[in-house]
């Protein structure tokens, strides 16, 4: 392995948490600035690809403090979990793009949710070891908040395909299940209704009218609020630990 290699992978190594926050961002960012245009779906389905393959190497580094044995063992589950995951998410993105399907399209919604999901717990796992507050603490601590939202979103489109009267839109922008090119709007439509449950803004613009789709809105904006109560807690108590441990050795 060449230097200047060695330097930029520990570079990544170190910056892995902020690189993930920054491909969220990302590909939060890139639907609404590329519009309506025909490549907007093959754009988004990149930019989602280009996440993928962020969370998949953020979760498989360890800084290995402790029983490293067990440890490794542990990476090595998350790797396979997650790589198990991630090729049926990525290759419906590729189908869908190539020929669109509403059933593959519920498949491809489970397939994310389940892939967010798992990325969202092992990254809240991680926040939960940090023993002080760094800047990549607070990339872990922004990830974890909009994978929550990305996790939900894909939860939202699981009922909207098994049942299209799980929502009400606004005329103008309604999505449709039959995937035409208009309709490839849903999955950004409903990343933004999460979005914007999970920070309880509710423009009452989309709205749930199913009890499952009540309840998990509901249950979205709980979750919200429990972790920014919990977890802003933490880190203001890791902070003035950390300012405090100084004092007491004198």
């Amino acid at each position: 392995m060449t230097p200047l290699r060695q330097t930029f992978r520990g570079y990544l190594r170190q910056r892995r948490h902020t690189a993930l926050t920054a491909a969220i961002v990302g590909a939060f960012l890139v639907r609404p600035l590329v519009g309506d245009s025909p490549a907007a779906p093959i754009v988004f389905s990149l930019a989602f690809g280009v996440l993928l393959l962020a969370a998949l190497y953020t979760i498989q580094v360890d800084e290995l403090v402790g029983d490293r044995q067990v440890l490794l063992t542990q990476r090595r589950r998350r790797s396979l979990v997650g790589w198990a995951l991630a090729v049926p998410a990525i290759a419906e993105r590729i189908y869908m793009i190539l020929a669109p399907s509403p059933r593959l399209y519920v498949v491809g919604a489970i397939s994310w949710l389940l892939f967010f999901g798992f990325v969202t717990v092992s990254q809240l796992r991680s926040l939960l070891r940090q023993k002080q507050v760094t800047s990549e603490t607070i990339a872990i601590t922004i990830s974890v908040y909009l994978l929550i939202g990305l996790t939900w979103g894909m939860l939202y489109i699981t009922l909207f395909e098994l049942h299209p009267d799980a929502f009400s839109f606004p005329a103008a922008s309604s999505p449709t299940s039959d995937l035409s090119p208009d309709s490839q709007n849903v999955l950004p439509v409903f990343i933004y209704f999460s979005l914007t449950t999970l920070a309880t803004i509710g423009f009452g613009d989309i709205l749930p009218l199913t009890l499952q789709a009540r309840y998990a809105a509901v249950a979205e904006g709980i979750a919200g609020q429990l972790y920014l109560a919990i977890l802003v807690a933490r880190l203001v108590g890791m902070q003035m630990g950390h300012a405090v441990r100084p004092d007491t050795r004198d």
